[in-house]
């Protein structure tokens, strides 16, 4: 009976489900969504898609299907399993309007490569920064405020056969806004990602595949003292003398939680040239989130190592497509800078000393569009 209940169930979804596809592209408008409803910019803790390293942030999420250091904490943390001995990497980049971000991680295989373990710190923010009021439109009062945004995870990762391997990250966040005279309003959320990568032989070259689903979590829902205020109605004639109470009970404003940027990646890679000095790698990707439309992305890299030097370098480029750019926005400076909004060029430099250490210094230019552009450097220190 069970058997022929779920026969009748399969049969249903599969008839009644292109019906139901052909519904949505129906010329019927009772049945149409005239309007998008991507939320747009409606998520909060947008640093966690700024990267991390740059070679991977030249390399944008495509980098997922390769990444093989200690990158992999950020990008997919089934490369922990590819990495060829410990590392340790600092990333600065300093952004816009006086902000900068930081991003620190250590990661280890161990087992002879069938397990991977890693640590991370990532911040963003700025500090010192005037407020300005309506009463204070110059801020001269000489109070600041600052912004703190930081994330910390581990990641663990498994090669479950010589080809396949799987990995996971528990993260923590924590948002610190205006903190300082204003009191500060913060927020904490713990989120998963989560990513698997495949790799095989096309050709008698390299080729890979990724999966990978970042910051499925909580929502931040901000408190603390700078939501708090009293409500005091001044007399129009005496601004010095309330019109109401002397002494009104205290209030607060309650904010809305705010999802994460959960995204899902999937890339595919393939080296066209793979050999013991040269490779030169082809990628390509897919991502899906919660606050924009799907977008495209392609990027590709370049590496050299000669066989009787110690010195390596690489090129790096990559281009992702920004459905959230609004044609609506046709200004000079705006249209100048479409065609390269999601643009990320970079490279690198390599040096091996003492048989196994190497020490490696990359660097990546990002294209934000409209924001404009923001340069990345990184240092790394591994053991091979």
């Amino acid at each position: 009976m069970r058997l022929i209940s779920r026969a009748v169930a399969t049969l249903f979804m599969v008839v009644a489900l292109p019906g139901l596809l052909w519904a949505q592209d129906s010329d019927d408008p009772s049945v149409q969504i005239e309007s998008d409803n991507t939320a747009f910019g409606g998520t909060s803790a947008e640093f966690l898609q700024f990267g991390s390293g740059a070679r991977g942030m030249a390399l944008g999420g495509s980098f997922s299907t390769i990444v093989d250091d200690v990158n992999a904490l950020y990008y997919n943390p089934a490369g922990l399993t590819a990495m060829q001995g410990p590392e340790v990497a600092l990333t600065l980049m300093p952004y816009f309007a006086d902000t900068d971000y930081y991003w620190a991680g250590l990661a280890f295989p161990f087992s002879d490569g069938d397990f991977g373990l890693g640590f991370f710190l990532g911040h963003f923010g700025f500090g010192n920064q005037p407020i300005y009021t309506e009463a204070d439109p110059d801020g001269l009062s000489g109070e600041t405020y600052g912004v703190n945004e930081t994330v910390a995870g581990i990641s663990f990762a498994h090669a479950f056969i010589d080809r396949f391997s799987a990995g996971l990250t528990l993260k923590f966040i924590n948002d610190d806004l205006a903190t300082g005279a204003l009191g500060g309003a913060s927020a904490t959320a713990m989120a998963l990602d989560f990513g698997v990568n495949f790799h095989s032989e096309l050709g008698n070259r390299p080729i890979r595949l990724a999966f990978v689903v970042q910051n499925l979590g909580g929502s931040l829902a901000h408190s603390g003292e700078a939501l708090r205020f009293r409500d005091v109605n001044y007399s129009e004639a005496d601004q010095t003398v309330p019109d109401q109470r002397v002494d009104p009970p205290p209030a607060i404003l309650v904010s809305d939680a705010f999802p994460l940027p959960r995204l899902f990646r999937v890339g595919l890679n393939y080296d066209v040239i793979s050999n013991e000095s040269t490779t030169l790698a082809l990628m390509t990707e897919f991502i899906e989130s919660n606050n924009t439309n799907a977008a495209f992305g392609f990027g590709s890299e370049f590496r050299w190592q000669g066989l009787d030097t110690p010195v390596g370098v690489a090129l790096r480029a990559s281009y992702q497509t920004q459905p959230d750019a609004s044609e609506s926005f046709s200004t000079g400076a705006i249209e100048t800078s479409k065609g390269t909004d999601g643009l990320g060029l970079g490279g690198g430099l390599f040096y091996r000393f003492g048989g196994t250490y190497r020490l490696q210094f990359d660097y990546a230019y990002k294209n934000y569009g409209v924001l404009g552009s923001a340069n990345a450097f990184s240092v790394t220190f591994g053991v091979d």
